[in-house]
């Protein structure tokens, strides 16, 4: 009995599963309707061949009582009063004579409805009324044959009696056709699909649990594997199982990410806060506890208005109903950590949505270097125009000064006095350039933006300083053979490239300088500048863009630090680097983008036809003018 129950429970849900419910009665009424269709017209055949009996049998017994000499002598009435002897048999109930000419003679006992005219379209065929459960039908007999024709009506409830016999015995054997091929197919579809299918179910629902749960989902077993056929059903469960390994999979690799991004918001440098509408914190990060000096639980208890010193309730409330997804707001203010300290924090707050519920993603940074930075270049900025005005006021005195020096110049002085007075002029020379370097430094840098083609722009700088005339130090220049165009100040530019190619030759009074021109990068264009001279060291490179700072005699410093603020006005980069080989700066500079490719990349037109580069002293041509 023990090994029967199982067998006993699987039938029972196999019998008791919608799926089979379905199956049993689809294939149940199909069989029905196949089985009528085709036993209709034998049902039908079967009416006929019981109504033509019945004529046949009382045409029979009629014969059987009548005198045929008789009947053929026997006129009109005579002949009505002989056929009455036949309502003796009891299917017989009456009768119709009618002459050639289809006029009625005469009837006896229940009159049929056939008349003659009627039944001589039909074929001379009788004609069954079935609610009346009567049979007219016209009697062929040779006495009679040349001169009446009798419709006999007969009494049909036997011929009903037979015929819903028969059509019960139809169906019965249809019932027991159906009943049987319905069972035969669920025992084939039991094993085929039923079974897998149910087993599949099974397994959804194991799968599914174990999902949700966050169990253990490599030690599962499914039960629908075995039936994993070369059949639509057994794809079917082999793309289960394969469904089910790539979300395994997919949760796994959730999981690893929930954790990683989970670390790098306890790792991020800013405080996270994830707070409700009513502006409760329900959710923190590492870095948001240690700004404030609270332990999480302890924070998870309080709320916004807690923390936030600058902002009331009524605040966070009017902010709220302004957050719309995909629009942050940002704003400052003050948090207070759990001593009654307090400090300036940026707060970017924007719209969570999880499901039906909504949060508010405070990003809060702490912005005090910001504040002190800012109001350290408020200072510098104070002193800049003060050492403006200061400048400006030293070099008018200067100015008259060199004045009076270069009158003195026309005198016949002796020459201890003229070497004095050229010591001062160079000397108050010196201190113009610095006082106008220290002014041109102070002051933001003024663009005039054009567009400009930079390799005409360099071939023309090289033609400007001479070196088309094979002066020293040469001065080689490779341009482009297709136009690169920048927005830039022409005159600003020109500074910049001049000074460098200056300090080049400076550096390197007996080689050669290189000023290239190298092929755009996405969005970008570099103009190198290289000379042979003795390396700087690293640890001065940093230095040298900085204010006062130089490694010449005579220098005063300033004009790294000036090209470097020009440089970067264009939104560019100066770049400083030094080898064995020699020192190399690059200026890189953003190119004027008419238009971008898909991927946000700048595209740089080219002719159809190129130019050969340059790699020689520079050639001033009309058509490359900047």
């Amino acid at each position: 009995m023990a090994r029967l129950r199982p067998t006993l429970q699987s039938l029972g849900d196999f019998l008791t599963a919608r799926l089979s419910k379905r199956i049993a009665y689809w294939v149940f009424v199909s069989i029905v309707v196949i089985e009528g269709v085709i036993l209709v017209p034998s049902v039908m055949r079967r009416e006929r061949e019981l109504l033509n009996y019945l004529r046949a049998l009382s045409t029979a017994q009629a014969f059987g009582r009548l005198d045929e000499a008789t009947l053929a002598t026997l006129e009109d009435r005579m002949l009505i009063d002989y056929l009455q002897a036949i309502q003796t048999n009891r299917v017989i109930l009456g009768g119709a004579i009618y002459d050639l000419a289809g006029t009625q003679v005469g009837g006896f006992g229940e009159m049929p409805q056939l008349t003659l005219a009627e039944s001589q379209r039909r074929a001379m065929a009788g004609r069954y009324f079935r609610r009346q459960q009567r049979y007219d039908a016209p009697w062929d007999m040779p006495p009679l044959r040349d001169r009446y024709v009798l419709i006999v009506r007969h009494d049909a409830r036997g011929v009903q009696r037979e015929f819903f016999a028969f059509i019960g015995r139809i169906v019965g054997l249809v019932v027991i056709i159906s009943v049987f091929v319905t069972g035969a197919t669920l025992v084939v579809l039991r094993q085929l699909v039923i079974t897998p299918i149910m087993l599949l179910r099974q397994d959804l629902t194991t799968a599914g649990r174990a999902i949700g749960d966050d169990s253990d989902t490599q030690s599962l077993a499914f039960a629908s594997l075995p039936y994993a056929r070369a059949d639509e059903l057994g794809d079917v469960i082999a793309a289960f199982e394969q469904m089910f390994g790539q979300i395994t999979a997919a949760v796994a690799t959730r999981k690893q990410s929930e954790m990683r991004f989970r670390t790098l918001v306890e790792q991020a440098a800013d405080a996270f806060f994830v707070v409700d509408g009513a502006g409760q914190i329900v959710d923190v990060n590492r870095n948001a506890c240690d700004s404030l000096g609270y332990s999480r639980e302890d924070l998870l208890q309080r709320s916004v208005s807690d923390i936030q010193t600058t902002h009331s309730q009524a605040d966070f409330a009017a902010l709220w109903q302004r957050l719309r997804p995909g629009q942050p707001q940002t704003l400052e203010g003050w948090h207070q950590r759990q001593d009654g300290s307090s400090f300036p924090v940026e707060v970017r707050l924007g719209l969570l949505i999880l499901g039906e519920e909504r949060y508010g993603l405070a990003l809060a940074r702490d912005i005090s270097d910001r504040k002190v930075a800012a109001a350290a270049q408020a200072r510098l900025a104070e002193i800049g125009e003060l050492a403006a005005m200061i400048v400006h006021e030293v070099r008018n005195p200067l100015n008259t000064v060199l004045l009076g020096l270069n009158s003195f110049r026309s005198l016949e002085l002796p020459e201890r006095f003229q070497t004095r007075l050229s010591l001062a002029l160079e000397e108050s020379e010196r201190l113009q350039k610095l006082l106008n370097g220290i002014l041109m430094y102070a002051r933001e840098p003024t663009l005039t933006l054009e567009s400009l083609e930079i390799n005409g722009l360099v071939e023309h700088l090289a033609t400007a300083l001479g070196h088309d005339r094979g002066e020293s130090p040469p001065l080689r220049v490779t341009t482009l053979p297709y136009p690169v165009m920048v927005k830039g100040d022409r005159d600003q530019l020109k500074q910049v490239f001049i000074n460098l190619v200056a300090n080049a030759q400076e550096a390197d009074p007996a080689g050669a300088v290189t000023w290239v021109v190298q092929p755009p990068t996405p969005g970008q264009v570099t103009v190198t500048i290289h000379n042979g001279g003795a390396p700087i060291a690293p640890e001065l490179l940093p230095r040298l863009t900085q204010p006062f700072f130089t490694t010449k005699p005579s220098g005063n410093g300033l004009g790294l630090a000036i090209t470097k603020r020009i440089v970067e006005a264009h939104r560019g980069q100066l770049t400083i680097t030094s080898t064995a080989a020699g020192t190399a700066v690059m200026v890189t500079l953003p190119l004027a983008i008419a238009r971008l490719s898909p991927q946000g990349q700048a595209i740089v037109q080219r002719p159809s036809v190129d130019r050969p580069s340059v790699d020689r002293p520079s050639k001033r041509r009309p058509d490359r003018e900047p």
